[in-house]
C-alpha cells in the first residue's frame, strides 16, 4: 500500500511540476498570415472532458498526428507497452508464462484504446466566431465513399459539434451520399460536390449550389472536368495538392482552377515551403484557399476550419463563388519528426499534451490518476481483470455489428467497412475472447 501510495505521489508530483516547466499555450492562429486569429475567434471544449480527460488527452494527441507519423508512432506505443510489463513482471518476478499473458492483455488493451479513438463519437474542440462570420468545410465525405465510417447523420452532428455552420459532402466519384442527408438539413447545413478522380490520375472538388450527377464527370481530363464545371456554374477546387504534384500550381492556375486546400486534416503531411508557395499562388490569383476536414469517419475531432464573412445559411457555393477574403484557423502547432521523438513517443506525446494543457485538465487528470491508483489498490484489480474481458468482449462484437448495418446501405460503395473494418473489430471480440478464457484458467 505504501509503495502505490508513494508511486502514484511521484507520478502526480511529476505532471505538476511538467504543467509548470513546460506550459506554453497553443493558439489559434491564420495559416494565410501566420498571424494569431483576432477577438472574437476561440476555442472551446464539451463540458464532458472534465470528467474525461484522459480520453481528451489521448484522442487529441491520436487524431492530430501527421499521416505518416502513425506508423513510426503506433510501433513506438507497442515496445513501449511490452517493455513496461517486462520490466514489471520481473521486478515482481513473474515466470516466463505469466509475463507473456499480461503482454498479451496490454497489447489488447492498447489496441481497445487505439480503436475507441477513431469509432467512438467523443466531439473535439469547437470553433467560437464572432456574429458575421461562419465556418465551412470544403471536403468531407460519409459511408457512400468507399473508404469512410459514416453514416450522413454522424456528419451533421461531427461538423456542428466542431462549429461548423455548413459544409459539402464530397463522395468519391459519384454525388449518392447527398441525396442521403435529410431534407431540412440540405441547402441549410449540407451542400452538394463530389471529389472526382480525372483521367490524369488527380483530384478535384466540386462544389455546387444545386444537386447533380457527379458521375457525368467520370473518364474526363482535369483540363475537360474544369471547362465542364464551370459551364455548369460550379467551383474546382484542388485538394491535398502535394499528395500527387503531377501539375504544377501555376499549370493549374492556367487551368482554370478556383482554389486550393493549404491544409488537410488526412493529409497534413504538406512542408511549411510547399504551403507558402500554394498562399502565395493563390493570393496572386485571387484564389479561394481552404482547410479541410476530408472527414472519414475516423475520429470526432478536427484542427481546421475555413472562416469567412457570411450569415449562417446562406447558400456556400453562391458565397464562395464570390471569393471572400477566407482565414484558415488552425488549432495545432507543429511538431518535431525526428528519430528520436518516435523512439520516446508516449513521452513525446506527454510533453505535447502538458504543455498545451490548461489548469482545469491538469487537475482533472491528476485526479483520474489518483482514482486508477485506488482502483487497482487491493482487490479492486482482480475484478477489473476478471470483468475487463468479457465487457470488451462484447463491446467489440456490437460495434462489429453496429457499423455493419450502418454498411448495408452503402453497400457495393464501400469497400472499407466490410474489407477492415468489421474483420478487425470481430479478430478483437475473438482475441479478447481468449484473453476472457485464459483468465478463468487462472494463468496468470
Amino acid at each position: 500500500m505504501t509503495k502505490v501510495l508513494n508511486v502514484m505521489f511521484i507520478f502526480l508530483c511529476l505532471i505538476a511540476g511538467s504543467s509548470i516547466a513546460f506550459y506554453s499555450p497553443m493558439h489559434l492562429h491564420d495559416l494565410i498570415t501566420g498571424a494569431k486569429a483576432a477577438d472574437g475567434f476561440f476555442i472551446s471544449w464539451p463540458f464532458i472532458r472534465v470528467f474525461i480527460e484522459p480520453v481528451y488527452a489521448f484522442s487529441f494527441y491520436a487524431l492530430t498526428l501527421n499521416k505518416n507519423f502513425y506508423q513510426p508512432a503506433v510501433i513506438s506505443w507497442f515496445w513501449w507497452v511490452i517493455a513496461a510489463v517486462f520490466v514489471y513482471c520481473g521486478i515482481r518476478r513473474r515466470t516466463m508464462g505469466q509475463t507473456f499473458s499480461r503482454i498479451f492483455y496490454a497489447v489488447m488493451i492498447l489496441v481497445s484504446v487505439f480503436l475507441f479513438t477513431v469509432l467512438v463519437p467523443v466531439p473535439g474542440p469547437k470553433l467560437n466566431k464572432p456574429e458575421g462570420f461562419i465556418a465551412a468545410d470544403l471536403h468531407s465525405h460519409t459511408v457512400y465513399s468507399h473508404d469512410n465510417l459514416s453514416v450522413p447523420q454522424s456528419s451533421l452532428r461531427f461538423h456542428k459539434s466542431q462549429g461548423y455552420d455548413s459544409f459539402f459532402i464530397t463522395e468519391h466519384n459519384h454525388t449518392k451520399g447527398f441525396d442521403k442527408f435529410p431534407e431540412n438539413a440540405k441547402y441549410k447545413y449540407v451542400f452538394p460536390g463530389v471529389q472526382m478522380q480525372t483521367k490524369d490520375k488527380v483530384s478535384v472538388l466540386l462544389l455546387s449550389a444545386k444537386q447533380f450527377d457527379g458521375e457525368k464527370y467520370a473518364g474526363k481530363t482535369l483540363n475537360e472536368i474544369i471547362e465542364k464545371a464551370h459551364a455548369e456554374n460550379m467551383l474546382v477546387i484542388m485538394p491535398h495538392w502535394w499528395k500527387w504534384h503531377k501539375q504544377s500550381l501555376h499549370e493549374l492556375v492556367i487551368a482554370g482552377i478556383d482554389g486550393f486546400e493549404i491544409y488537410n486534416c488526412g493529409y497534413r503531411n504538406l512542408t511549411k515551403k510547399e504551403q507558402q508557395k500554394i498562399i502565395e499562388i493563390s493570393k496572386e490569383n485571387n484564389l479561394i484557399m481552404a482547410g479541410s476536414t476530408d472527414w472519414h469517419g475516423w475520429g470526432y475531432m478536427t484542427d481546421v476550419w475555413t472562416v469567412f464573412q457570411a450569415r449562417p445559411g446562406e447558400n456556400l457555393k453562391n458565397i464562395l463563388a464570390k471569393k471572400p477574403e477566407t482565414q484558415v484557423l488552425l488549432y495545432r502547432e507543429d511538431q518535431s519528426a525526428s528519430v528520436l521523438r518516435f523512439i520516446f513517443e508516449p513521452f513525446a506525446a506527454f510533453y505535447y499534451y502538458i504543455k498545451n494543457a490548461d489548469v482545469v485538465s491538469v487537475l482533472s487528470l491528476m485526479v483520474w490518476i489518483m482514482l486508477l491508483n485506488v482502483l487497482f489498490i487491493g482487490n479492486t484489480a482482480k475484478y477489473i481483470k476478471k470483468y475487463l474481458p468479457p465487457v470488451m468482449t462484447a463491446a467489440m462484437f456490437a460495434s462489429a455489428v453496429v457499423i455493419y448495418i450502418s454498411y448495408i446501405p452503402a453497400k457495393g460503395i464501400n469497400a472499407i467497412i466490410p474489407s477492415t473494418v468489421v474483420p478487425v473489430l470481430l479478430g478483437c471480440c475473438v482475441l479478447w475472447f481468449f484473453v476472457w478464457r485464459l483468465n478463468e484458467k487462472n494463468i496468470q
